[in-house]
């Protein structure tokens, strides 16, 4: 039978999981270097076969009281892996291709990391304490975050008609800033769950 503290254990491996691949992400975003991006496929790879083991267990045990709501989460993670894959690609293109985004464009693109990480900080703390505080606070941060990259997108626009930036660079910082948002929905959805799964027990 599956434990709730076997569930969590293996939803917190999938998440730092997700942690270690944006860090690496952002590191290469900084540094405009990407050293290797096959770390960042094996990453994912570990992500999906482990979504896909926690569901096979899920499932297995959908019966027991609280287990359903968290039959959802590891397709979330399964989405977070495509969101970090096309983040990956974004910036891989940026880099082999030395694609430079103007300065207004790598400040919001550290602002967003920093956000996202700050969520995927506060879901690790939530996992562990069931805290209502968190889960709110995660809710309401997801939909900042979400509203933020459409602001960044209107502002990108607007640089593009001006000059300030490239055609060439457009589609990669769009890309980056689609993959904020799936990913950040996605943890608040994770969340969710999290939160029925809390409430149930």
């Amino acid at each position: 039978m599956t434990s709730r503290s076997e569930i969590n254990n293996d939803v917190l491996g999938m998440l730092n999981y997700t942690k270690e691949m944006l860090e690496m992400l952002y590191e290469g975003f900084k540094t405009h270097n990407l050293d290797s991006p096959g770390k960042g496929e094996e990453i994912e790879k570990k992500l999906y076969k482990d979504s896909e083991r926690l569901l096979k267990s899920l499932l297995d045990e959908k019966a027991e009281e609280g287990i359903k709501y968290f039959i959802p989460v590891p397709e979330h993670f399964n989405r977070i892996g495509h969101g970090l894959r096309k983040m990956l690609n974004a910036i891989n293109k940026k880099v082999t291709g030395d694609i430079l985004f103007s300065d207004k464009s790598v400040t919001e693109t550290y602002k967003l990391f920093n956000e996202l990480q700050e969520l995927l900080t506060c879901l690790d703390d939530c996992i562990n304490t069931c805290s209502r505080v968190l889960i709110d606070h995660i809710c309401g941060r997801v939909k900042a975050l979400c509203e933020l990259a459409d602001e960044y997108a209107i502002f990108h626009e607007d640089r593009l008609i001006s000059g300030v930036c490239t055609p060439m660079n457009a589609p990669i910082y769009l890309d980056i800033l689609d993959s904020f948002k799936s990913i950040a929905w996605h943890t608040g959805e994770i969340t969710r769950n999290i939160a029925k799964g809390c409430s149930e027990n």
